[in-house]
């Protein structure tokens, strides 16, 4: 399912892709150092462009009965970075995968964390809980999601390497 509710932060607004995005997502989608830990890795502009068409195919109900979100983060009116909510094979019935990537001029800021707990609010919702798989090396990102209330992660193995399976507490208002 997909659903397109728009999502608001104290700084960041959430929202369906637009064309007007193309350009600044494949710079993100192909940026080396912001997809260094990014499982299958766009390594050309053509490649992005394509994943960016396969995003407005899954707004017209692409994966269902799949549920597969994504949104343009947008800080002040311009592209941020990306935002995916989706079951994948690493998700259990009542939980989302949580996928996310930002513009390196918005590290270290707490965005990540911000967003996070909103999208946690929203999935809490429709009595969901979210999960993130990462890369152990990544500790920006562990960081962040640490900061967003994650538990400790178990490890798994993947085709690609071992990784970290990191559930994130419900939200509590």
């Amino acid at each position: 399912m997909f659903n397109s509710t728009e999502i608001t932060t104290t700084r960041c607004l959430l929202r369906k892709y637009e064309e007007a995005d193309r350009e600044e997502f494949a710079d993100l989608f192909t940026d080396k150092e912001i997809n260094r830990y990014m499982g299958g890795k766009v390594e050309s502009r053509v490649e992005a462009y394509a994943l960016f068409d396969k995003v407005f195919g899954i707004y017209n109900g692409g994966l269902l009965p799949r549920r597969f979100e994504i949104w343009a983060i947008r800080i002040g009116g311009c592209y941020a970075g990306h935002f995916e909510l989706k079951q994948t094979d690493m998700t259990e019935e009542a939980e989302l995968e949580i996928v996310y990537m930002l513009r390196k001029e918005h590290w270290g800021k707490g965005i990540m964390p911000e967003v996070i707990q909103e999208v946690r609010r929203y999935a809490s919702e429709s009595g969901m809980m979210l999960i993130a798989t990462a890369n152990p090396e990544n500790k920006n990102s562990l960081r962040a999601l640490q900061k967003a209330g994650a538990e400790p992660g178990t490890y798994y193995n993947h085709e690609d390497g071992s990784g970290l399976k990191i559930r994130l507490n419900p939200h509590k208002d």
